[in-house]
């Protein structure tokens, strides 16, 4: 394979640094890591690489996920990089101040020689734990994460910046327990931490206990007061399904509390929150042990039975999609959906080419998607997106079919053009009471697929803003819903009654 070296230019936005930290499991913990790592870089739109951190230095094993760690690994990794900086940083007598120290003791460093490539395929890359040779024990035992921490408090704030500024994500593998190191990895670095916690009561105990000081931690210093999202991921041993329900909700005849009801507490007391719910989020979100120790290495072949509701493959894969886009895990999983579609929208209706129609739909669907009681609505209007938008490309460029006849009783062009015309004088006039009746009389008349499509956008978007002016949301979603159940219907007839998406 070959090792392509990074190029350690900082990318135009920055990325986010996310902990992986278990009280105990750590081979459950690192090999959860390595394939979140192997799907971010596998993801489409990755456009820059993904950083994978082996900070367990007591008991390294990222590298063994991936075969190839061991090409190109001159320099070292995490350990070489720190012992340069305490070289760097020893009897330091700048007059810097700690960030512009910390700034200048990392931009010395060649990156390259402490990053490999782990998979030609993705760009996916790994800072191994560092160089194993016969002194690796006893250098271990010397880095002293206290001491580089006094010497330059913003050390390992501006290393995590540094990183975040060449990698789109950046996952640190950290040790368990509670020491300097698992200190450094879950208070000073990360944006994000996953808790994994397995039924051991000392687990979730540990992971708390964690959570609650790192919290506390960037809430009691000023240069640290940064957002700190916390993912919990519950690890079950037993896969039978009874078991992990007791162990999530537990049982009252036995006097043994669930997980869910304590992480709830922990979650809204840690965020001032007066309560939070994490049905959804934990519905779909459990990684069992037994499970994840059969999985394929990273980039292996993922079988058919991996996918199932409860395998670990699909357990990584849904923790994603809260956790790359930042989403709290108390956020329903059809919301958060929803959100990401309708950010998708808006993306697509950011072009200059996009129909007016949909971008219409994207602002629409902006503005109810924080009411959830209209998260069904909006979801209808993203459904009809892909479809509307192939269509309505060619419609503007004249490919319609032949249109219909016009109905019996159904106006002229000429005395629609008239009406909208009185409808324009009524908006310029100020006339919110006739301009309103005269704008409801024309919604069905308006959408007809009779009517020229110019006819038929001058006169929707002046009923649109007649709705606009009045407030009348109701009225306004429904129009547009209606415009696009008309549209599609004239689109299938403009395709001889073919169904515009198969299925």
């Amino acid at each position: 394979m070959e090792t392509n070296r990074i190029t350690a230019v900082p990318a135009g936005q920055a990325g986010e640094v996310t902990t992986f930290y278990s009280y105990d499991s750590a081979p459950v913990r690192s090999l959860a890591l390595a394939h979140a790592a192997w799907l971010l870089a596998g993801r489409a739109h990755a456009k820059t690489p993904v950083l994978m951190i082996d900070w367990d230095l007591e008991a390294p094993g990222l590298h063994h996920y991936f075969p190839c760690a061991d090409e190109g690994q001159g320099g070292g990794g995490l350990l070489e990089l720190f012992e340069a900086c305490g070289e760097q940083l020893h009897g330091n007598t700048s007059s810097d101040d700690a960030d512009a120290l910390a700034g200048r003791v990392l931009d010395t460093l060649d990156w390259d020689d402490y990053i490999v490539r782990v998979d030609d395929s993705r760009p996916l890359y790994l800072m191994r734990a560092g160089r194993f040779d016969d002194s690796y024990g006893e250098r271990v035992d010397r880095l002293d994460w206290d001491a580089l921490f006094c010497a330059c408090p913003a050390l390992f704030r501006t290393f995590a910046a540094h990183v975040a500024r060449r990698f789109a994500h950046v996952l640190i593998d950290c040790r368990s327990g509670r020491s300097a190191a698992a200190s450094v990895c879950t208070a000073l670095l990360p944006d994000k931490i996953v808790g994994l916690f397995t039924p051991d009561a000392r687990s979730l105990d540990g992971l708390q206990g964690v959570v609650a000081r790192a919290l506390d931690y960037r809430c009691s210093h000023e240069d640290e007061q940064r957002p700190l999202l916390v993912y919990p991921l519950p690890c079950p041993v037993d896969g039978a399904a009874d078991a992990r329900l007791r162990w999530r909700f537990g049982d009252a005849q036995r006097g043994q509390p669930g997980y869910q009801a304590r992480l709830e507490r922990m979650l809204a007391e840690c965020y001032g929150l007066s309560s939070v719910a994490l049905d959804s989020y934990l519905d779909e979100v459990q990684l069992p042990q037994a499970a994840i120790v059969g999985m394929p290495p990273a980039g292996g072949r993922i079988h058919a039975g991996e996918r199932d509701r409860c395998g670990p493959q699909r357990a990584v894969d849904t923790l994603l999609e809260w956790l790359a886009p930042g989403h709290f895990p108390w956020r329903p999983l059809p919301e958060v959906r929803l959100v990401q579609a309708v950010e998708a929208l808006g993306e697509r209706a950011a072009d200059p080419q996009a129909p007016a129609l949909v971008r219409e739909l994207a602002r629409l669907a902006q503005l109810y998607l924080g009411q959830q009681s209209e998260l069904e609505a909006a979801r209808r209007i993203e459904q009809h997106v892909v479809a509307l938008e192939q269509g309505l490309h060619a419609m503007e460029e004249g490919k319609r079919g032949h249109a219909a006849s016009r109905r019996p009783g159904e106006p002229p062009p000429d005395a629609l053009d008239d009406k909208l015309s009185r409808l324009q004088e009524l908006i310029d006039a100020r006339s919110p009471h006739e301009a309103r009746a005269l704008a409801d009389s024309l919604r069905s008349t308006i959408l007809r697929p009779s009517v020229a499509h110019p006819l038929r956008r001058r006169g929707a978007a002046m009923i649109k803003q007649v709705y606009l002016q009045e407030g009348d949301k109701d009225a306004l979603l429904a129009f547009t819903l209606d415009e696009v159940s008309s549209l599609e219907g004239a689109l299938i007839q403009a395709a001889g009654g073919r169904p515009l998406v198969a299925g």
